[in-house]
């Protein structure tokens, strides 16, 4: 009933924050051309791409560790770990200033735009990062309210500066900025009310923080290169125009992203917990796996058949070639739902480095098929590569997490495993202890 009802909860905050994005998305294919469009798909695919190397993972860590540490150690441990985004911040503020006629033009932005880019990437982790505290202190309803008014003030800002004074992509770009910058004063007085900032710094736990955080870097890249990179090679082989329509089919398809979002607040924190119990009942998380296979199904079909009314009323008549890709891209998205449940399983177990391996393999396959299909089919080529490399990802883990958590004990066993007390999928040093 406490899991139906904190879902609940997400699920109203993030459809909620989806339909405000939709609604101003609808509006920008009525105001905007499809370049503008592009270029603002750009900025943000690029701060994505630049986000794994700033924040090296500290939020998973962060994640993860709240449930293993008591409140003293805690807060040693988040002024640590928030140091790391901090310096690396720092780092690529110097190296856009060398290198930003570059960034200028691969991405058709001015210098100011530019020379922001890491500070924002700095500002998302420090935002994802209370998020994600929120939701591990089991406060759905402080989650609700904290997504949604950002979105809220992000989306009142597009309104005025695009819609009301005419600004076309930079309005676009500025509401996002004004809008964190507006929620960082939050973080702050959150970070201030639950005592997590000690003030000093030790070098050992940083250190060790980034070494285990630093896994995570190449699985975030990963997001990048299999979720936004496209742009860039449609960009490359196309036109900014393409990567406009192309982005118009992508932003209806995220949708199964956002769903299985909602289900991961309660998903993770859940299986953490009973995988951090003594005597685990596998069968709760059978249920919970379940649940979550069975709403990313739901969803992925519901948008399938929704699409074609959603450009017909809704997406400006200049961004009508994009229902395509969005119906490609959502095929490829419940492959990455499929991913995300059994991700948890190796998380849990800290298999970082295989984690790792899985996401290069995933960014080199992803990589090699862009070269070859978007030069030859063009945005289409970008959605075949997703369908491809998002099955290939689900099927692995499946592989690997049946490897180590035996996966047929957990799911397929009966009442012989409802309750157990070996333990599959925890950390090896934590098997040793017990």
């Amino acid at each position: 009933m406490r899991n139906l009802r904190s879902l609940s909860i997400y699920g109203f905050a993030i459809f909620f924050n989806a339909a405000v994005s939709f609604v101003i998305f609808s509006l920008l294919t009525h105001r905007l051309n499809e370049v503008d469009y592009g270029i603002i798909n750009l900025y943000n695919s690029f701060l994505i791409f630049l986000s794994p190397f700033i924040g090296v993972g500290v939020q998973f860590v962060i994640g993860v560790d709240f449930f293993k540490m008591d409140q003293p150690q805690f807060r040693k441990h988040f002024t640590n770990a928030l140091a790391i985004p901090v310096v690396s911040c720092i780092l690529f503020i110097a190296i856009v200033l060398l290198f930003h006629s570059y960034v200028e033009n691969f991405i058709h932005v001015s210098f100011l735009f530019a020379l922001i880019l890491p500070v924002l990437c700095l500002m998302t982790i420090f935002y994802d990062v209370i998020l994600t505290l929120i939701r591990d202190k089991g406060m759905p309803v402080l989650f609700s309210g904290f997504s949604i008014s950002k979105n809220l003030i992000e989306a009142g800002l597009t309104v005025l500066l695009v819609i009301g004074l005419g600004f076309n992509w930079k309005g676009r770009l500025e509401s996002s900025i004004l809008s964190l910058v507006i929620m960082m004063m939050v973080v702050i007085y959150l970070v201030k009310k639950w005592n997590l900032y000690t003030g000093k710094v030790e070098r050992t736990d940083v250190k060790k923080t980034f070494f285990t955080g630093l896994p995570f870097l190449p699985e975030r890249l990963a997001i990048f290169i299999l979720g936004y990179s496209d742009r860039f090679f449609i960009n490359y082989y196309q036109g900014t125009g393409d990567v406009g329509f192309y982005s118009a089919g992508a932003q209806i398809a995220i949708i199964i992203n956002l769903s299985a979002l909602t289900v991961n607040n309660v998903l993770y924190p859940s299986v953490y917990r009973i995988l951090s119990q003594e005597r685990i009942y596998y069968d709760k998380i059978k249920k919970i796996v379940l649940g979550y296979l069975g709403v990313s199904a739901f969803m992925a079909i519901a948008i399938l058949i929704a699409i074609p009314f959603l450009f017909k009323f809704f997406v400006g008549p200049k961004f009508q070639q994009g229902q395509q890709y969005a119906m490609l891209l959502t095929i490829g998205l419940f492959f990455w739902a499929i991913y995300n449940a059994f991700l948890v399983f190796l998380l849990n177990a800290k298999k970082n480095k295989l984690i790792m391996t899985i996401s290069i393999g995933a960014m080199t396959i992803s990589v090699l098929l862009n070269f070859i299909l978007v030069k030859r089919f063009g945005a289409l080529g970008a959605t075949y590569t997703s369908i491809i490399v998002y099955f290939i990802m689900a099927a692995t883990t499946i592989f690997f997490v049946n490897k180590f958590c035996n996966l047929n004990n957990i799911f397929f066993a009966g009442k012989k495993y409802k309750a157990a007390e070996k333990k599959y999928c925890v950390e090896e040093n934590l098997v040793e202890k017990i």
